[in-house]
């Protein structure tokens, strides 16, 4: 991912400051990288003068006005402004126990079925528009024709992560694409240190720092498989072992380890990509993939009659 420096990135009214910024941090520099870190894990910066901020991030005042301006704004007080206006509905603060208020994402003790619907479904609908800017089409398509080329897929996840390689299993059976995932930690590194030649190696994890997730992938590129990650986190230890680097909305904040809770609206951006992946990928040789839906759909016309039958025995 090239980096943009000091250029200015428009921000899509579609998109929050919050997710605005994560979906940047990877392209900044590093100074500028602190401050978005401050930003994103400590919520009480939107109450900050510019010079306070610059304490927290521990950068100079001139760098807090290279980072507003990096992110589309056109001084400190809009930047103010944009933070003041989404207080509260931004991403969950990371690391926040039940003790202090929270027991899942933005879901407290005060919630009724009513408001956690509405602040599940907005979550939800917030990462789907995120991706628009955190997926980059060119890396969807390097990655595309990686496994177009590809004789075999190698999953490698752990956690709730392991629900988009299992989705990646089905989907990409359908077009005839023979995918392997094993759930157990010494099956993926047993694998992953065996590949042969014409394999494809995908390591998915959110944070980007899943120990067997990133060791997994590791392997599959020592013994020569060409990578791919996904992740949230554009310069994590996941990305750092990929040849692509696929980048999905985070549901919390960088900077650390992930909440004790797994998020499960940040695996929605996992499961959209798989699909786009997937669909991607069918395209790229859309007759034999169709062909191959084809074959499948009396398979599972046949499983599905059977489980009827099951049903009414």
């Amino acid at each position: 991912m090239s980096r943009t420096q000091d250029r200015p990135q428009p921000m899509s009214a579609a998109l929050g400051i919050l997710e605005h910024i994560q979906s940047l941090r990877g392209s900044l520099k590093p100074t500028l990288q602190q401050v978005a870190d401050a930003v994103l894990s400590r919520p009480e910066t939107r109450g900050m003068n510019i010079k306070e901020l610059a304490l927290a991030a521990e950068v100079s005042e001139a760098s807090i006005s290279r980072f507003v301006r990096g992110i589309g704004l056109s001084n400190y007080r809009a930047f103010q402004l944009r933070l003041a206006e989404e207080s509260g509905n931004g991403m969950p603060q990371r690391g926040r126990s039940p003790e202090e208020g929270l027991i899942y994402e933005n879901i407290g003790r005060d919630d009724t079925a009513a408001s956690i619907l509405t602040k599940v479904a907005h979550r939800n609908a917030d990462i789907a528009r995120a991706c628009l800017s955190t997926l980059d089409p060119r890396a969807l398509e390097r990655a595309a024709r990686m496994i177009g080329k590809a004789q075999v897929l190698y999953f490698f996840a752990a956690g709730l992560s392991a629900l988009a390689a299992e989705n990646a299993l089905l989907r990409f059976a359908r077009i005839g694409k023979p995918a392997i995932f094993h759930r157990d930690r010494n099956n993926q590194l047993l694998i992953a240190g065996s590949v042969h030649k014409g394999a494809l190696a995908i390591g998915i994890s959110d944070s980007g720092r899943t120990n067997q997730t990133v060791t997994a992938l590791a392997a599959a590129r020592q013994a020569g498989a060409p990578t791919i990650a996904l992740t949230a986190f554009s310069e994590s230890p996941l990305a750092r072992q990929a040849d692509v680097t696929l980048v999905t909305p985070a549901g919390y904040m960088p900077a650390g380890d992930e909440p004790i809770y797994e998020s499960m609206i940040s695996k929605f951006g996992q499961l959209l990509a798989i699909d786009v992946l997937y669909s991607l990928a069918a395209v790229h040789d859309f007759d034999a993939s169709a062909a191959a839906v084809r074959r499948g759909d009396p398979f599972i016309q046949q499983s599905r009659n059977a489980r009827r039958q099951n049903e009414t025995d």
